[in-house]
């Protein structure tokens, strides 16, 4: 449904720019606009699943507590110990535990008890749960359970890594070798693959929502955080969207232009968003990094054509084919980015095999040089012995 330009209440307070229902920024201008009918009116209605009721859950004795450290020891339902807090967030936090059917360590992603009472965080989790339970990719965390206690501690129990995120080792270790960067795009795009052919959008890409274990001293990637994942098909497809008045989702430093325009997704969407991080895997930097305000980082990503990552840092000598796959996921207009992610990995791995072809004929070349000098030289030592 598209705004009417007279209508005031859906039109760029700046330029006058006709704006769709549920975007946050004109498209034209980048002016964050107020006023735009939310996204909540206009979704269907939905039947509450009966577990995660926020308005139960904030009727219980857990949403009175103070502070979500005091579970610390505690057993969930019978099944999960609780052992020791390992992160924190705005929505909850992340605990240590044991299943102790199988004596399996797990970890625990527990909703604050502030947060148990409102009904978008809570659909927030509950979307997670959702989204995860659909996926069995190598390369996402695995979700083993999702429930609520009687006093209303709503958790879910996923799989427990043992490595850092890729914001972490972005800040440990700096810039990533240019192959190093393919290998995690790889993997990451055939997490992202199981997921959009299942119809989810993940919306919120960046470097914390990806883990990387050392496997037979290998990056192994994990994706993680399907928090506000979008569901395209099936049942949850129908449910609530999780945006209001005023409210962006996503990260705005990776959030791709439609993404920002409130339009309707797909994966290439986050293919944008894995383009953006390749920019700080590769150079250390986003590609807005002179951007003084959000303000600004809106507009690069609405009308401002990246830089490729070897202008960015020429010192580092970025291999030409890597510009190439990485300008095309960051292009501006979906339809001129990679189609899907299995397009992209294709892409990858076509401008890896060149590349190899290239080595594999400039060393060839050089031995057959090194092998012609050294004939001639024989040759001539044969020719003077001759005489």
């Amino acid at each position: 449904m598209t705004a009417s330009k007279a209508n005031p209440d859906t039109a760029c307070p700046k330029c006058g720019a006709a704006v769709e229902y549920g975007a946050h920024f004109c498209g034209e201008c980048g002016t964050r606009v107020e006023h735009v009918a939310p996204l909540l009116a206009l979704a269907p209605e939905r039947t509450p699943s009966p577990v995660a009721d926020p308005v139960a859950l904030g009727n219980k004795s857990y949403s009175k507590a103070r502070s979500v450290d005091k579970l610390v020891g505690r057993t969930l339902n019978g099944r999960y110990l609780i052992e020791k807090k390992i992160g924190e967030g705005g929505f909850g936090a992340v605990f240590k535990g044991k299943q102790l059917a199988t004596g399996r360590e797990v970890a625990l992603k527990i909703l604050h008890p502030h947060n148990v009472g409102d009904a978008t965080v809570v659909a927030r989790f509950r979307r997670e749960a959702e989204a995860c339970s659909k996926l069995r990719d190598p390369h996402t965390v695995i979700t083993y359970d999702f429930d609520e206690t009687e006093d209303g501690v709503l958790f879910l129990a996923m799989e427990l890594l043992s490595g850092k995120s890729l914001q972490q080792l972005q800040k440990a270790e700096g810039t990533f070798a240019p192959l190093r960067v393919l290998d995690i795009l790889d993997q990451v795009g055939q997490a992202l693959g199981e997921a959009h052919r299942l119809g989810i959008v993940h919306r919120d890409m960046k470097p914390e929502n990806v883990m990387i274990e050392t496997r037979n001293g290998q990056d192994h990637v994990k994706v993680l955080d399907f928090g506000i994942a979008k569901i395209l098909s099936g049942d949850a497809a129908r449910g609530p969207a999780l945006t209001a008045i005023g409210q962006t989702v996503g990260t705005l430093e990776f959030m791709s232009p439609e993404q920002l325009r409130g339009k309707a997704l797909d994966g290439r969407s986050d293919i944008y968003a894995l383009g953006m991080m390749t920019f700080e895997m590769l150079t250390g930097q986003l590609p807005f990094k002179n951007a003084k305000s959000s303000t600004e980082v809106i507009e690069f990503h609405l009308h401002k054509q990246a830089p490729a990552p070897s202008q960015m840092r020429d010192d580092l000598k970025i291999p030409a084919f890597v510009d190439e796959v990485v300008l095309k996921m960051v292009a501006k207009k979906p339809e001129d980015r990679h189609a899907n992610v299995e397009e992209m990995r294709d892409h990858i791995a076509k401008v890896i095999s060149d590349a190899d072809g290239a080595v594999k004929r400039k060393e060839i070349m050089r031995v057959a040089a090194v092998v012609g000098g050294l004939l001639l030289v024989v040759a001539t030592a044969v020719y003077f012995l001759s005489r």
